[in-house]
């Protein structure tokens, strides 16, 4: 009987190319998972951010003018037009007096569709909803409210709860 021995070589050049499969498929899986998580996580940081930002410019503006603007349509008017795709808005989308006021407004291609709702002579809420897939379901809401006070005769606004009512 005939004895078969691996030379070093071998061995290392074969273990080498295992490695090299097994390093290159966990990658592989990481780089995709990641990708897909962070582009998720950067849709959704979009309608957070905003909101925050609309709901501190109708604070400004009601300040300024001593009482909350009127609730504003939504940009864009329906929510297919960001379903699963994204909005790039005009101007003329922006014109409501809650948007305008403070001259909020998102220049950027946008995957949620905005609001201002007042729902007091003393508060509201700015709202971002977004339908990521297209399927007309609502996935990622976000809402902050606001509430403002007469102090010394001047309107003081202020952030009050914030909501994140992601599906």
């Amino acid at each position: 009987m005939e004895k078969t021995t691996v030379s070093g070589r071998k061995l290392v050049l074969v273990g080498g190319s295992v490695s090299i499969v097994v390093l290159f498929g966990v990658t592989f899986a990481f780089r995709t998972f990641g990708w897909t998580r962070f582009v998720a996580n950067s849709q959704l940081q979009e309608g957070k951010s905003n909101v925050i930002y609309l709901a501190r410019a109708v604070a400004t503006c009601a300040q300024q003018n001593g009482k909350l603007p009127p609730t504003s349509h939504t940009v864009p008017y329906d929510l297919s037009q960001v379903g699963g795709k994204t909005y790039t808005s005009t101007d003329a989308d922006w014109a409501d007096e809650a948007f305008s006021c403070s001259g909020f407004r998102v220049r950027d291609a946008q995957r949620f569709q905005y609001q201002w709702e007042r729902t007091s002579d003393h508060g509201g809420v700015a709202r971002a909803r977004a339908d990521f897939n297209g399927d007309g379901v609502v996935e990622a809401t976000y809402e902050q409210e606001l509430e403002c006070v007469t102090k010394d005769g001047k309107l003081r606004c202020n952030p009050g709860p914030f909501h994140d009512r992601n599906q």
